[in-house]
């Protein structure tokens, strides 16, 4: 039996080996250390990930369930298992593994990755809806964020088939996506499927303008956008070959740089907005509000300017037959006019 320095030594000879890819040599140390049962949890596990470096993926499953199954410290096992079995496509054992792990490591993103794309792969696609868009607290930008640069992992890899799985996932959360039927379009093109491009790129050219359309309202003057969600539809901006969405997209833009705090620069875009569409109101209440905020109220030209364009906003509703946008309008000026502090950009 070897005692513990002689174990230490003889492990640290075998990461010399490893370190200097003498995998051979460190493989017949392991196998040396296996029979003589001193310490297995270690050696198994060494071996285990050793075998897994080298493919030899029977080998190092075998080691990794043996710790699982006969040792007491087998956390790490279980890690080195998950991640062996979802290389190896035992996507099934590969959620089990990261559920066992979850119990004592829930706030693993990484195990929880691995089980989501588990889910995708074994085509349990509803199941890993649900799973990522809980994770990501149902926000579904982000998660159709997160699912794009799995895509892109995937194709890294030349692995077409998977990246398509995951573009499917993005198809139930938020049908007819632009972006996804592009990445598609590109998927097709990798294979060698030019017809069927050719048919998502003229499906992409119908989608975009009522894509847009359904996902941008100004009447929420964007109280219920996050900036994953703004700085999305920006993304959109290459779809607009006809520059359809000039007006709208610049309305993003300013009030995308306001939430960074790049004020300046968000009142340039509100003012090139007007200058695109000058008879639509947005702009002009989005260019007031920044400029309140700019002046402090202690700016009289911002003021006077904010002045302004709530008044040709005011006129604007006013012709639409909007009275209780109009009325709106009317305070805002009020407010200026007594100094009161109280409008609060959002």
């Amino acid at each position: 039996m070897l005692d513990n320095i002689k174990h230490l030594i003889s492990l640290k000879s075998v990461d010399k080996d490893i370190s200097e890819n003498n995998y051979e040599a460190a493989l017949d140390k392991l196998n040396f250390l296996v029979r003589e049962e001193f310490k297995p949890s270690e050696t198994f596990l060494k071996r285990g990930r050793l075998c897994h470096k080298l493919l030899m993926y029977e080998d190092a499953y075998s080691d990794f369930t043996y710790v699982i199954t006969h040792c007491v410290k087998k956390e790490d096992a279980y890690y080195e298992r998950m991640n062996l079995n979802f290389e190896m496509s035992n996507f099934y054992e590969a959620i089990l593994d990261a559920n066992k792990i979850l119990e004592w490591d829930k706030n693993n993103f990484n195990v929880k990755r691995i089980k989501f794309l588990s889910y995708v792969y074994s085509s349990q696609e509803e199941v890993a809806k649900n799973y990522i868009l809980s994770l990501f607290e149902f926000n579904k930008y982000k998660t159709i964020q997160f699912i794009f640069q799995e895509v892109a992992f995937a194709l890294a890899r030349d692995e077409l088939a998977k990246g398509l799985k995951l573009l499917y996932v993005i198809d139930m959360l938020d049908k007819d996506n632009p972006i996804k039927l592009l990445k598609e379009a590109g998927i097709y093109e990798l294979a060698g499927k030019n017809e069927k491009k050719a048919e998502i790129l003229k499906q992409l050219d119908s989608v975009f303008p009522k894509y847009f359309i359904s996902h941008f309202r100004f009447t929420d003057m964007y109280q219920d956008k996050d900036l994953m969600e703004i700085s999305f539809l920006l993304e959109l901006k290459v779809f607009d070959k006809q520059n359809l969405f000039a007006y709208p997209m610049k309305i993003l833009e300013g009030y995308k740089n306001h939430i960074e705090g790049h004020i300046i620069d968000s009142k340039e875009c509100f003012e090139e907005a007007v200058k695109i569409n000058p008879r639509k109101p947005e702009g002009y209440v989005l260019l007031a509000q920044t400029l309140q905020l700019m002046s402090g109220y202690d700016n009289p030209d911002y003021m006077q300017d904010a002045e302004k364009n709530y008044q040709i906003a005011m006129n604007i509703y006013q012709k639409e037959n909007l009275p209780d946008k109009a009325e709106d309008m009317k305070r805002q000026i009020k407010h200026i006019h007594s100094g009161a502090n109280i409008y609060s950009y959002k």
